[in-house]
């Protein structure tokens, strides 16, 4: 009778026992102990815990080796029946998180092209004039070139405007940018009028990505201003402008 007590209790051990109940080994060359119980496991299954066990071994001491803090390895105790379901839960909140993620950037997007509407029908900003001016020393040689710009401000609205920032962009016909101007201006726009501002750059010793020197030569036709406005500030105190990245 103890025999076959012992007997059945082996077999009910057996049934209970799976691939899922192996205890996972803590260090990452140990691994190889667990290849039997992985080839009984799912597609999808084996794909968690190899993602939980790189988690937890090699991408954990990434962290550590540039300054930050080493994450937790692998818990005394975990098997690859909790190693998925974790790393499947970890799953689950992540794409939660890139969801929220997502959902905010492309709120954060239509209030920026909102508000970036309103203040581009509040001030029409255009490129008035363009050209390459020469700066000559004692001698008469050239020493250094200078794209200068006229831009036209117009304020549309019916209050003084007070300052204008933003960025212009000149793009080409296929709309890749030719040249782009920070512009920060507190020149003060009655209602309804207009004002230029001029202002210049070398072309000779430049280090940005602007061809200047391209856009100078280019006729109008062959080119876009595009307004990317920032703030408007008026007069009397009030202003328009867009959320914070």
């Amino acid at each position: 009778m103890r025999k076959l007590t012992i007997l059945l209790s082996l077999i009910v051990l057996t049934a209970c026992s799976g691939p899922k109940d192996t205890p996972l080994p803590r260090e990452l060359d140990k691994m190889d102990t667990i290849k039997p119980a992985m080839e009984k496991l799912t597609a999808e299954e084996r794909e968690l815990a190899l993602s939980y066990i790189m988690r937890h071994t090699i991408t954990a001491k990434i962290g550590g080796l540039f300054g930050g803090k080493e994450g937790p390895g692998i818990p005394e105790g975990m098997t690859l029946g909790k190693a998925i379901e974790e790393q499947r839960k970890f799953k689950a909140d992540a794409a939660i998180e890139e969801a929220k993620q997502q959902a905010l950037k492309a709120k954060l997007k239509a209030e920026r092209e909102e508000a970036q509407k309103q203040m581009r029908e509040a001030i029409t900003v255009t490129l008035i004039s363009k050209k390459i001016s020469e700066e000559r020393g004692y001698s008469g040689i050239v020493t250094d070139e200078n794209l200068r710009v006229v831009f036209g401000y117009k304020n549309n609205t019916d209050k003084e405007v007070a300052g204008v920032k933003g960025y212009v962009s000149i793009k080409d016909l296929f709309g890749e940018e030719i040249s782009g101007f920070l512009i920060s201006n507190d020149t003060t726009i009655p209602p309804g009028q207009s004002i230029t501002w001029t202002g210049s750059r070398s072309v000779k010793y430049s280090t940005g990505r602007s061809d200047d020197r391209k856009l100078a030569e280019l006729p109008e036709e062959k080119y876009k201003v595009v307004w990317e406005p920032e703030m408007i500030v008026f007069k009397d105190g009030t202003k328009l402008t867009g959320p914070k990245e």
